[in-house]
C-alpha cells in the first residue's frame, strides 16, 4: 500500500518481500473498473502484465459502514462497499482509500473513515427488511443479534437468487448501488448473485460476457436467465416477466417491454 498523506514516514502493514517480478513483452491492456492500474500506480499483482512507475500490495480493510466507492476522489460512484466486506488497499490520500472491493472486484475510492481492520465474517444479509441494508456482511457476534429468517450463513447460501431479486422490488434506483438502501442494474445481478454465493462481476458488459452460458435468442426464457438490453439488465421470472431496475426503482417488468435483449445468459 502507497500511503500519501501528509505524515512522517510511511510505516506498511505488510512485510516487505524479496520477490521480483518481470514484464515480458509490451504492456498489456487493462480494464481500470476492475483492473487497479493508474498512470503513476499499480497493483504489485499486476506487475507481470502492466508498466508503472510505482507498485503497490494490496493491505486488507473491512466496510465498517455502507460507503460509496467513486472513480475519482468526489467523482461519480462506480459501485459500493458494504459493511463487512473486504477492500484491499493500494494507496492512502487526501481521506480516501483506492483499492479494490474483495465482493464485486470494483476499483475505486472509498471514504478511510468508512474502513476498519479485517473482520472475520460469518453471515450475510438477505432480507431487505433487516436492520442492516441486504448484502450487509456479518460478524458471528453481530449475527447472533439478528432476526435468523433475515440472514443467511456465507458458507450456506440460498439458492433463489430470483427470489432475492423479488424481494428487492420498490428499492430506489441509485447509481451505483449495491444494497437494499438503493441499487443500480448491474448491482442487482451483482448482488443477489453475491449472496447465492455466486461471484459476479460488478458491470453489465462484464456479466454479460462471463456469467454462465449463452443462450440462444430462439430458445425459451427460463427462470434465472439474465437478460441484457443496450440500456441495462434483467432477471427473469419465468417465461413472460422479470425483475429490472427501472428510472426510479426495483419493478417487475414483463419481458417483452424489455426492448431488444443483446445478450442472455443462463447459470449451470
Amino acid at each position: 500500500m502507497t500511503d500519501h498523506r501528509p505524515s512522517s514516514t510511511q510505516k506498511s502493514a505488510e512485510p516487505r518481500t524479496r520477490k521480483r517480478f518481470a514484464l515480458t513483452g509490451r504492456s498489456q491492456k487493462v480494464d481500470r473498473r476492475v483492473e487497479a492500474a493508474r498512470g503513476d500506480l499499480a497493483d504489485l499483482r499486476l506487475a507481470d502484465r502492466i508498466f508503472a512507475p510505482h507498485y503497490a500490495g494490496a493491505v486488507q480493510r473491512s466496510g465498517a459502514i455502507r460507503s460509496p466507492m467513486l472513480a475519482a476522489h468526489g467523482g461519480r460512484p462506480v459501485s459500493e462497499l458494504l459493511e463487512g466486506e473486504g477492500f484491499e488497499v493500494l494507496e492512502l490520500s487526501h481521506g480516501y482509500a483506492w483499492g479494490v472491493g474483495s465482493v464485486d472486484g470494483a476499483v475505486g475510492f472509498v471514504a478511510v473513515d468508512a474502513l476498519d481492520t479485517p473482520r472475520a465474517v460469518t453471515h450475510v444479509v438477505c432480507s431487505p427488511g433487516a436492520a442492516r441494508p441486504m448484502g450487509t456482511r456479518l460478524t458471528a457476534e453481530q449475527a447472533a443479534e439478528f432476526d435468523p429468517d433475515a440472514i443467511r450463513p456465507l458458507d450456506a447460501p440460498p439458492k433463489d437468487f430470483v427470489a432475492l431479486a423479488e424481494a428487492l422490488v420498490g428499492t430506489p434506483a441509485v447509481d451505483g448501488g449495491r444494497s437494499s438502501d438503493g441499487i443500480d442494474a448491474a448491482g442487482l445481478i451483482a448482488l443477489t448473485l453475491s449472496i447465492a454465493g455466486i461471484r459476479a462481476p460488478r458491470f453489465a458488459d462484464l456479466q454479460a460476457a462471463t456469467l454462465g452460458h449463452e443462450v440462444s435468442a430462439d430458445a425459451p426464457v427460463l427462470r434465472g436467465d439474465l437478460l441484457f438490453t443496450a440500456s441495462g439488465a434483467a432477471v427473469a421470472i419465468d417465461g413472460t416477466d422479470a425483475i429490472r431496475v427501472d428510472e426510479t426503482h426495483v419493478a417487475h417488468a414483463p419481458i417483452a417491454s424489455l426492448g431488444d435483449i443483446t445478450v442472455r445468459r443462463r447459470l449451470p
